[in-house]
């Protein structure tokens, strides 16, 4: 984003915009040709594309893929296919292809409209700029994160060296006694008048006994 403040963005002009009319157009056009191919195989002739060594020039598309557009759309499953193939056998009917044909240019619109989307929240002028996608969050800050960070964040209670519950340890003359918490907590509290001078102590017992 401070890059973006840094330069001028080069202007849209119509590039973009017929680029994507001419990807969105030959979406759809294949669809038709799918759409005539699916409706063969489902007839049980297999199989069948355009032929491409028809037409003035032989490529991998053909002459044949744009020529045989009108006889696809009328439900002629026949056009622009190779002789070999039409006298194979019974090819689809007008209704199959037709059927085929809806359900193919129906698929091909949802990816299209999804792609659309994508590409606009990604890219599109109304992106969120700065901000993490909910992968990249996730990654950071999920719950798979927390747990693999977890000695790191709290050492005392997931790390190598996190202790047991305390215990206090008296070292007397028969011997180590070790003692839980709540019996160190019994103990009686340091006794009134200790470590004080002889003399101070017997003077408060005497004002205590009065």
């Amino acid at each position: 984003m401070q890059r973006e403040r840094r330069r001028d963005p080069y202007p849209w002009t119509r590039e973009i915009p017929v680029g994507v009319a001419l990807a969105a157009g030959f979406a759809i056009v294949a669809g038709l040709q799918l759409g005539r191919s699916l409706a063969n195989l489902v007839a049980g002739v297999g199989w069948t594309w355009p032929d491409p060594d028809a037409g003035k020039f032989s490529s991998p598309i053909g002459t044949a893929f744009w020529t045989s557009l009108s006889g696809v759309v009328t439900g002629d499953s026949s056009a622009g296919l190779a002789q070999q193939e039409v006298s194979n056998g019974r090819l689809a009917g007008p209704s199959l292809t037709w059927g085929c044909l809806v359900v193919t240019e129906l698929l091909v619109v949802v990816v299209l409209g999804w792609l659309a989307i994508f590409i606009l929240q990604r890219w599109g002028p109304g992106r969120m700029r700065g901000m993490a996608t909910s992968a990249e969050a996730e990654r950071m800050l999920g719950v798979a994160r927390l747990r693999k960070v977890a000695g790191i964040v709290r050492p005392d209670l997931h790390g190598k060296h996190a202790n047991p519950a305390p215990t206090t340890s008296v070292d007397g003359l028969a011997g180590r006694v070790q003692r839980t918490p709540g019996e160190a907590a019994e103990e009686p509290g340091p006794q009134l008048g200790r470590r004080l001078s002889p003399w101070l102590v017997a003077g408060r017992g005497t004002k205590e006994k009065r």
